[in-house]
């Protein structure tokens, strides 16, 4: 179950913002709470921690974070195939349901060093689990 915090954003965004550097909190907390200044990446990945088991690591990089502040259209679309880690990805549509990616930003995580793709550690995961 989901509380609310002092700021209204809840518990999965105090988590999120611990992880953070310090120098990028107070933006990061900015955008979460309004819309109008962007932040649609950074909103999408709290959601992923509302709703999904997403690992995360203690302190986040800050060029990760940067990515989600600068590219009002990047979207973590993509995750590390080792630590699970969402990475941001400049989504296109062309055709279908599934974006393709305009520009990817990580192929190799800025956390651990895996490589990312689309649905990398979920499709691990269960190969893992097929093993």
């Amino acid at each position: 179950m989901q509380f609310e915090t002092a700021d209204g954003l809840g518990e999965d965004a105090d988590r999120l913002l611990a992880a953070i550097p310090a120098s990028l909190q107070a933006r990061v907390r900015a955008v979460l709470a309004n819309p109008r200044l962007g932040g649609r990446g950074l909103r999408a990945w709290l959601a992923l921690l509302e709703t999904e088991d997403r690992p995360l690591p203690d302190a986040l990089p800050a060029e990760l974070v940067e990515v989600y502040l600068m590219d009002t259209e990047a979207e973590p679309l993509h995750d590390c195939e080792s630590c699970g880690l969402p990475v941001p990805v400049r989504a296109g549509w062309r055709a279908g349901h599934e974006p393709s990616a305009d520009r990817v930003y990580f192929p190799a995580c800025p956390h651990c060093g895996g490589r990312t793709g689309p649905y990398a550690f979920w499709a691990r995961a269960t190969r893992a689990a097929a093993c």
